[in-house]
C-alpha cells in the first residue's frame, strides 16, 4: 500500500491517466526539442568550464563516462562538436559568446520548468528574472557537478588503484572499479533530479536528495539509456531509413526518452504529494493551501486532456 486508501495498481492508474491528461509524451517532444538546440551550447560551456580544472583530459574521461549511456550513432555527434570547441581557440575570460551558449543551454531547463508546474497544475507566479536566473543557475551547478564528480572518478579510480597495490590485489580492482562506477553514476543523477525537482516547479517542499520520483527515474533512465543503446547498435536501421541524419535522429530519440523520464519522474512526485494526507492539493503551492478554481489551473487547458473524458484524475 503506497497510502491509506491508495493501492500499488489504483496509484500505476492514477499516474497513467495523469500522464495521459497532461500529455506527457507530447511535453517529451517538445523538451527533446529544446534539449537538442540546448546541448550544443551546453558542451561550449563545459569545455570552456573544463579548461579551469586541476586536471587534465577532463573531456575524454567524460566521454568515457557517458559513452555507455549513448548509442554510438548520437555519441559519434557528440565527440566531432567536443573536438571541434576544443581545439578551437577560446578566451579564457567569461566573453559574451560564452554567456550567450550558457543562456541557450538553460532553455532546456526553462521548459522542463513548464513541464513540471504542469505536473503540479500550477500557474508561474515568480516573476521572470527568478525563473530564467534559476535556470541558469543549475545549468551551472550541473555542470559544474558533473566535472567535479568525472574527475572524482577519476581521482578515486587511481587511488583505490595504490590502495589495492599495497594491499596486493590490484588484479581485482579494475573488475571492483567497473562495477562501483555504476552506483556512483546513479548517485550523480539521483542529485540532478533531485536538484530539478526540488527547485524547478512553483511550489513549497522540503529538500529531499532521495525522493520517490529521483530514484525512479534514475533507475528508468540508466535502464533506458542501456536498452535503447544496444538497440540503436545492433538493431536499428536509421542510417538507412534517414540515411546522413541518421545519427541526430538517434540522438533526437536519446533525448526525447531523457526528457519523458524526467516528466514521468516529476509526475510521480506530485501524484504522491496531491494524494498524501500532509501533502499539498492538486493546484496548490503549499500544504493545507486552498487549490485555485480549475478554470484558474493549467489543466483545463492541458492538451492531452481532451484525448480523453477522464479529466479528474
Amino acid at each position: 500500500m503506497l497510502f491509506p486508501d491508495l493501492s500499488a495498481m489504483e496509484f500505476v492508474k492514477k499516474l497513467g491517466t495523469r500522464i495521459r491528461n497532461n500529455a506527457a509524451t507530447d511535453r517529451a517532444a517538445q523538451l527533446s526539442y529544446y534539449f537538442l538546440f540546448a546541448l550544443f551550447p551546453f558542451l561550449f560551456f563545459v569545455v570552456t568550464l573544463a579548461a579551469y580544472l586541476p586536471m587534465k583530459g577532463v573531456i575524454d574521461e567524460l566521454l568515457a563516462r557517458v559513452d555507455p549511456l549513448m548509442p554510438d550513432e548520437a555519441m559519434a555527434i557528440i565527440r566531432v562538436q567536443l573536438t571541434s570547441l576544443a581545439t578551437r581557440q577560446r578566451p579564457h575570460l567569461l566573453t559574451f559568446g560564452l554567456a550567450l551558449a550558457l543562456w541557450s543551454a538553460s532553455r532546456g531547463v526553462d521548459a522542463l520548468r513548464t513541464s513540471l508546474n504542469l505536473s503540479y497544475d500550477v500557474k508561474e507566479s515568480r516573476p521572470w528574472w527568478r525563473t530564467q536566473g534559476t535556470a541558469l543557475l543549475i545549468t551551472i551547478c550541473t555542470s559544474v557537478l558533473m566535472l567535479v564528480a568525472v574527475i572524482g572518478l577519476s581521482l578515486g579510480g587511481h587511488a583505490g588503484l595504490w590502495l589495492a597495490s599495497h594491499l596486493h590485489v590490484d588484479k581485482f580492482w579494475p573488475l571492483l572499479w567497473d562495477w562501483l562506477r555504476w552506483p556512483i553514476t546513479a548517485l550523480g543523477v539521483m542529485l540532478v533530479f533531485a536538484l530539478l525537482y526540488y527547485f524547478l516547479p512553483d511550489v513549497k517542499q522540503e529538500w529531499r536528495f532521495i525522493t520517490p520520483g529521483s530514484v525512479i527515474g534514475t533507475c528508468l533512465w540508466l535502464f533506458a539509456c542501456w536498452l535503447f543503446s544496444i538497440y540503436a547498435d545492433n538493431f536499428g536501421s536509421y542510417d538507412r531509413t534517414y540515411g546522413s541524419i541518421g545519427g541526430v535522429i538517434v540522438l533526437l530519440t536519446w533525448l526525447y526518452v531523457t526528457g519523458l523520464i524526467f516528466i514521468a519522474g516529476g509526475e510521480i512526485n506530485a501524484l504522491i504529494e496531491h494524494e498524501s494526507r500532509e501533502g499539498k492539493a492538486k493546484g496548490a503551492r503549499a500544504p493545507g493551501e486552498a487549490p485555485p478554481p480549475k478554470i484558474e489551473r493549467p489543466s483545463i487547458a492541458a492538451p492531452g486532456v481532451a484525448k480523453s473524458a477522464d479529466v479528474h484524475a
